[in-house]
């Protein structure tokens, strides 16, 4: 049974004329009549009267219009729910630091999509602990992380390459442009809740100097970046941050760079995913693809 022709037969029940649902629907008088008839042919039965006044619909008419509401409407949200699971099927989600989610992921992210344009993508801002587990939920497909992950995770790994962190003062702050660690207890700081592992990672440098970040004149903690920025930008302290989210700040010169001597925070950028047999072909191709182009795409 065609679908078109049930269709077509539902209007002309409703119209009660053939050639007015032809004129309305744009096709001969006579097409429209052989529909009909090749749907009485494929069920079986005569299921229009026809005469000059129009057409009245027989016993059997009057049943399969019952039923062709039903049919028409299951058809059109099987294809809706086809449609729609095909959408999902070509959707990647990422997950990122906010840092690599608002300066870096973007750029790589366009060229991916020039790639693939029939595939969706969708950025999401998360903490590395949080993208372990979206990632391993299947809430996200894949993550983009600061410091390799334990083996136990059962997580597909691959190193992109480095964050530089930086440290950052007042375009007009009193400090030197280049200052040694212990040093940095005299100046106020501000930290990031949301940025772990560049405190992780100060406290191990701190360490090697018999010192901990209790020791800094830490004045409060905000929650992302951009919070940071703002807060160092108004003069309020130093502050530890991702280089990539600076770049406008230091042209406005809003913000410098201050060097501190033979430490580096900078911090390997590893993606995760699941391992590939569990993945989708969109996502295996997107993900194959940003290693390809890798670091070099960021913004």
């Amino acid at each position: 049974m065609h679908l078109e022709s049930l269709k077509y037969f539902r209007e002309v029940a409703s119209e009660k004329s053939i050639s007015k649902v032809a004129k309305k629907s744009h096709i001969s008088q006579s097409a429209l009549s052989q529909l009909i008839h090749k749907l009485e042919g494929d069920i079986g039965y005569k299921l229009l009267n026809r005469s000059n006044k129009g057409v009245e619909l027989t016993e059997m008419g009057e049943i399969v219009l019952k039923y062709s509401n039903n049919i028409i409407r299951n058809y059109e949200t099987m294809v809706e729910e086809l449609e729609t699971t095909i959408k999902q099927y070509n959707k990647v989600r990422i997950n990122g630091t906010w840092a690599l989610v608002t300066y870096s992921l973007p750029c790589v992210i366009y060229k991916i999509k020039k790639k693939y344009p029939n595939h969706q993508y969708e950025l999401i801002a998360s903490t590395k602990e949080d993208t372990i587990t979206d990632v391993q939920n299947d809430i996200c497909d894949f993550g983009i992380v600061n410091g390799n992950i334990s083996k136990e995770h059962d997580l597909f790994t691959y190193a992109i390459g480095k964050e530089k962190i930086v440290l950052i003062a007042p375009g007009k702050y009193n400090i030197p442009d280049k200052i040694k660690l212990e040093n940095l207890t005299k100046y106020d700081m501000i930290m990031c809740n949301s940025n772990n592992r560049i405190s992780y990672n100060l406290k191990i440098e701190l360490k090697n100097i018999d010192k901990d970040l209790d020791d800094l004149n830490i004045i409060f903690n905000v929650a992302t970046d951009g919070a940071v920025k703002l807060a160092v930008s108004n003069g309020y302290g130093l502050a530890f941050v991702p280089y990539e989210s600076i770049k406008h700040e230091l042209y406005e010169k809003t913000v410098k760079v201050i060097e501190i001597e033979e430490v580096s925070l900078d911090d390997e950028i590893y993606l995760i995913s699941k391992k590939f047999n569990k993945l989708t072909k969109a996502q295996r191709e997107s993900i194959e693809y940003f290693m390809e182009i890798g670091q070099k795409s960021f913004c």
